[in-house]
């Protein structure tokens, strides 16, 4: 038997070259159905058991997938894209996040605000998870790495490759506990927009700090500054990214 994948001779149930199995039928509804839910429930690797583990030990997770533990969690990159396209749709159909990116509009005091910032906030409104995929985590991942890796008592050996990573499971859990914890509070308690934020972001700070720390092994006081950093410029530059990208297109069009 010839593997359909690689095109190998076969020996035995998988193939030595590429993994896949040698007994391999056409495609059924069922089988399909059979694949989706076995990526999300398998014992072994699937997104409920990474769910599962990332509350109390994301850095731990991320650490033994960069260090080779592969095949024992769920693709950090199909884990981010999963959440944050079920995320969107709950978004979308609960209007939480324009609700959120209102909410995050600064105060004009009376004064007209200026067209351009208001096509920032349109814009955010419309591409949020979007930009979580494209902006969110190569910001979270540079900046992190930076400072882990210049501020640092103890050296850091992980590459920013590895350390996107971490922040893709990071930014992929943070999706479910929206998905769990705060889009349940907004429908409850749509008039505190502003709270739910707050405690969101805030929450996200002390789950970075517990994710870094358990990633890259440093002291907790500074772990704490290297988050509260790496956090800070990251709010800063998202905004930025999109003030740059309103700004270009109108000098375009």
């Amino acid at each position: 038997m010839i593997c359909k994948n690689c095109e190998v001779a076969l020996d035995g149930k998988f193939c030595a070259n590429c993994g896949q199995k040698a007994n391999i039928s056409r495609l059924t509804f069922v089988h399909v159905m059979h694949e989706f839910f076995h990526a999300f429930t398998h014992a072994d690797k699937g997104v409920l058991l990474l769910a599962k583990k990332m509350i109390r030990y994301p850095g731990t997770v991320a650490r033994e997938y960069v260090e080779g533990k592969r095949k024992k969690y769920f693709n950090p990159l199909s884990f981010i894209v999963i959440t944050s396209a079920i995320n969107a749709y709950i978004c979308l159909k609960t209007g939480y996040y324009a609700a959120m990116s209102h909410g995050s509009e600064p105060s004009s005091g009376g004064r007209k605000m200026p067209e351009i910032m208001k096509e920032v906030f349109e814009f955010s409104d419309h591409n949020g998870k979007l930009l979580s995929l494209i902006v969110a985590v190569p910001l979270l991942a540079f900046f992190s790495w930076v400072f882990f890796r210049m501020l640092r008592f103890k050296a850091t050996k992980y590459t920013f490759p590895e350390t996107f990573v971490l922040n893709s499971f990071i930014v992929g859990e943070s999706n479910i506990i929206r998905i769990l914890i705060f889009i349940p509070l907004f429908l409850l308690f749509p008039a505190y927009v502003n709270v739910n934020l707050w405690m969101f972001e805030f929450l996200l700070l002390i789950y970075l700090i517990v994710a870094y720390k358990q990633f890259f092994g440093q002291h907790i006081l500074l772990t704490i500054v290297k988050s509260v950093l790496t956090m800070v410029l990251f709010i800063i530059f998202y905004w930025v990214c999109i003030l740059a990208y309103v700004s270009f297109k109108h000098l375009i069009f």
